[in-house]
């Protein structure tokens, strides 16, 4: 995660948002924080998109 933070062309991002289901502690070394204002957030999930 940390090549990649560090790669030149990331360093304009405003935000950066990814999902983990059980590596929080990991990415918070990295700076990730939970989201700020999860009330603005909304999600479309399709769990079979992989499957067609």
């Amino acid at each position: 995660m940390e090549t990649i933070i560090a790669h030149p062309q990331m360093q304009n991002l405003r935000r950066w948002v990814l999902a983990t289901k059980d590596a929080h502690k990991l990415y918070e070394k990295t700076g990730f924080k939970p989201l700020a204002k999860p009330e603005r957030w909304m999600e479309r999930h399709r769990e079979d998109a992989y499957l067609h």
